[in-house]
């Protein structure tokens, strides 16, 4: 991280409680105590069975040379560190991630949607990559907490970053994208997710297309076009909007597929581009969507379709995601069972299906939390 701990104190409007060396540049933010590392700071968080301020001196410990403080908390600080007040870490950590934010000019790319949004940043990232450093989400930092830490690692070195946002209901997104403020906005569609909290799909997608208002006239929002809830948001979006799908009306458009000795070859179409084929890494129908809201991004950003192509190539994804496992019995195992969603397990029972051809299939299914009036349908 860029910046002082006394630039961290002025731009939260902070109350240097403990001033040492207040001109140490910090190294990462970090919300955990157990994985702080040298020239850390801290962001002590209350949770529901302990207090982040409880461990500040574990921080100081393990190496951090400061820390947020909750006004009006009594603690006796490790010397050494400096401690920063503040009447509220966690509001501290946004704030802080809004000012880093702007100290960089460089294309961020937020990607959101019901199903698929990390499988999508992870495409983005990895043909970004080829031409540009690019910062991305790491895990499951896409929420309230994780995207200001990933703000926070940018540095002068970065030319891109891809960040995932999640939510759970409405005014999440607003959130993310004010911390963000984004150059490129992608949603990869609208799904069953988070019913309990919004209540309809109509109501997910209003909370997605929170993030639409915050891309500036001069960026781009690339949209699913086969998902007709976001068709009178897009109409409201000042900017340049790049459909992707399988409809005709698709700016970036699958005209065919075919299977070539196990792997997809997919051909896509886009206004203005030549066509191009494409060996997909993913399997499914939905991962083709995947791939070309990536395409739109790289191609919006400078990439040609053989350095797109390269980034393909190096692609991988996080564990339980359509991850491939075979048995010592010899029985082939898809685990998809990092999260899940009525979309999302149609998508799943669709590559089962393509996979096994005529083999036997079992699928073995959890409960889908979160999902308010439909969880007990079928």
């Amino acid at each position: 991280m860029e910046m002082t701990l006394r630039e961290i104190c002025a731009a939260v409007d902070g109350r240097l409680l403990v001033p040492a060396l207040p001109e140490r540049r910090v190294n990462r933010l970090s919300i955990d105590s157990r994985v702080i590392g040298a020239a850390d700071f801290f962001v002590p968080l209350p949770g529901t069975r302990t207090d982040g301020h409880e461990f500040i001196a574990q921080a100081a410990q393990n190496g951090a040379i400061g820390c947020f403080s909750a006004l009006g908390k009594t603690a006796a600080y490790p010397q050494g560190m400096t401690v920063i007040g503040v009447p509220s870490p966690l509001l501290a950590l946004q704030q802080l991630a809004a000012v880093y934010r702007q100290k960089f000019v460089l294309p961020v790319v937020a990607v959101t949607g019901s199903v698929g949004k990390t499988t999508t940043k992870e495409l983005i990232a990895a043909v970004l990559s080829v031409t540009m450093k690019t910062l991305k989400t790491e895990g499951n930092l896409n929420n309230h907490l994780g995207v200001p830490l990933m703000l926070s690692r940018l540095d002068s070195s970065h030319q891109a970053a891809v960040l995932e946002m999640g939510m759970s209901g409405f005014g999440e997104i607003d959130l993310l994208a004010r911390l963000a403020r984004p150059s490129v906005a992608v949603i990869t569609n609208i799904g069953e997710s988070h019913l309990e909290m919004v209540g309809s799909r109509q109501g997910i997608a209003k909370a997605k297309c929170e993030l639409l208002p915050h891309v500036p006239l001069t960026g781009t929002v690339v949209a699913n076009a086969d998902e007709r809830l976001l068709v009178p948001y897009l109409e409201q979006v000042g900017c340049q909007v790049i459909t992707f799908g399988f409809s005709e009306a698709a700016i970036v458009r699958c005209v065919a597929t075919r299977k070539d000795q196990g792997q997809r070859i997919v051909q896509i179409e886009q206004v203005g581009f030549e066509p191009v084929t494409l060996l997909s890494p993913l399997p499914g129908r939905h991962n083709i969507c995947n791939l070309m809201a990536a395409l739109a991004v790289g191609r919006l950003l400078g990439l040609t379709d053989e350095e797109f192509a390269a980034g393909l190539a190096r692609v991988s994804l996080s564990g339980m995601r359509l991850e491939k496992v075979q048995t010592p019995a010899g029985i082939n195992v898809l685990n998809d069972a990092y999260n899940a969603s009525p979309t999302s397990m149609v998508a799943a029972m669709d590559v089962l299906m393509e996979q096994a051809g005529g083999a036997a299939k079992i699928a073995v299914l959890g409960d889908m939390l979160e999902l308010g009036w439909l969880e007990e349908e079928g």
